[in-house]
């Protein structure tokens, strides 16, 4: 009896030291998902540049998408998340915005949700949830990463985050340090490799636009697969408050290419500002 209680004694701490193990390498394998003096985008990620990566491996992009790297930068330069890494996850959720598995076959989300990171599809043909345009689905991710990092929001876009933010903070809490991109495995997503493959896809275009050895001079040569809109060039006016980007209904107006709809204020008209706590658990 004694040997058998040993033995288990043992395979419990074998385990327990395993999933641990796979727990800290799942942290290891993404960045923070906010910014730091230590933890910037890096200079040679550029929203025309994530268009060419995504026109390289999806040539049939729907035009109304020209714009979101650009939606990307700025939400997340607004609410300090690395907009690279919240990229790569949209890359990873509607597979290079084609939205199909890679056999044709549709996903739960559907383009025409403006979901780009499966907000609220938890499987079993669960849709999700539904943004007016783009700007808003993009809006609403960072908003949701925002949360996971355990920092509570005021007015979140999403109907989800709102309900959720609490027990997602609680949790992000109870790890005591920065929350990784890492960590979203088994939280935002069931897949225990889900930062690992958000990593891959940002090895595949750093090894594409930022290593010298790749060739930096044909990185620079590849252009965005559609022209730059004049409204571009000009930065974005600085965010406003501690804890996101001017509040939607002065933000610049940047109607989806080919819809003569402009994009609406996405979230509340109120500022929203950076409170102290919260996500939830499952996207």
């Amino acid at each position: 009896m004694a040997t058998k209680s040993l033995v288990s004694r043992i395979i419990a701490c074998t385990l327990a030291s395993a999933s641990f193990a796979l727990a800290t390498d799942a942290a290891n394998a993404a960045p923070p998902i906010r910014t730091s003096e230590s933890n910037k985008v890096p200079a040679c990620v550029t929203p025309e540049r994530l268009m060419a990566f995504i026109s390289e491996r999806n040539p049939n992009v729907d035009p109304r998408y020209r714009e979101i790297a650009h939606w990307y930068k700025y939400y997340g330069d607004g609410w300090r998340v690395r907009w690279d890494y919240a990229f790569y996850q949209m890359v990873i959720e509607t597979n290079y915005l084609k939205f199909r598995r890679e056999g044709g076959k549709r996903g739960d989300v559907w383009e025409n949700q403006n979901n780009f990171a499966g907000i609220g599809a938890t499987g079993g043909g669960v849709r999700g949830e539904f943004f007016p345009n783009i700007q808003t689905g993009v809006h609403a991710q960072i908003q949701h990463l925002v949360a996971y990092s355990g920092e509570r929001l005021a007015a979140p876009v999403a109907k989800r985050t709102r309900e959720n933010q609490d027990d997602i903070a609680a949790q992000s809490k109870r790890l005591g340090r920065p929350v990784t991109f890492g960590d979203l495995a088994r939280r935002w997503a069931a897949d225990r490799a889900y930062g690992k493959s958000i990593d891959f896809i940002a090895g595949l275009y750093q090894k594409r636009y930022c290593d010298p050895a790749a060739g930096s001079a044909e990185a620079d040569a590849v252009s965005a697969p559609l022209p730059m809109r004049s409204e571009w060039r000009a930065p974005f006016r600085p965010p406003s408050g501690l804890g996101g980007p001017l509040p939607d209904d002065q933000a610049p107006s940047t109607p989806a290419a080919g819809s003569s709809e402009k994009q609406p204020a996405a979230g509340s008209s109120k500022k929203q500002p950076a409170a102290a706590g919260a996500p939830a658990a499952t996207k």
